[in-house]
């Protein structure tokens, strides 16, 4: 098996990025027709939109918002349905913990989907309430939780 985690900017890997998203995390819990491509925060300085390549194949996705001291959020995290159950969930968050600790980042945060925590839990993130204010909208029901890197 060959994993890649690859810093999306050419069209190919934006198409993939976005169609991961877009059905995991929106159509198939029934948010149809919000999900917005063209978001800021997709491009915004600091932000990395990160797609994991499995044989070639993007498979899975996230975007890693570099913030202040050594601190980055985790957004936004899908992996196929087909190839969900399978271990690439915990090498996409090995992969991006590299990432992350590559650019200084030291502490993780993250709004875990209610079904997503006891993964979360798995690779080491705790719950720890850390912005009340991102908890609105279709992210109400998260959970707010963090991880210190190595």
């Amino acid at each position: 098996m060959s994993y890649e985690l690859v810093v999306v900017s050419r069209p190919q890997d934006w198409q993939a990025y976005h169609s991961i998203r877009r059905v995991e995390l929106f159509e198939a819990r029934g948010r149809i027709g919000v999900y917005d491509p063209d978001h800021a925060d997709e491009r915004a300085p600091g932000n990395f939109p990160l797609l994991l390549t499995w044989n070639g194949r993007g498979i899975a996705t996230t975007r890693l918002d570099v913030r202040q001291s050594g601190l980055a959020v985790v957004r936004l995290v899908a992996v196929v349905k087909a190839e969900q159950r399978k271990g690439h969930g915990r090498v996409l968050a090995a992969r991006t913990d590299a990432f992350a600790r590559d650019r200084g980042v030291t502490r993780l945060l993250v709004n875990a989907a209610p079904d997503a925590v006891g993964f979360y839990e798995r690779i080491g993130f705790v719950p720890e309430p850390w912005n009340a204010a991102e908890l609105v909208g279709w992210n109400a029901d998260s959970v707010q939780m963090a991880k210190t890197l190595a």
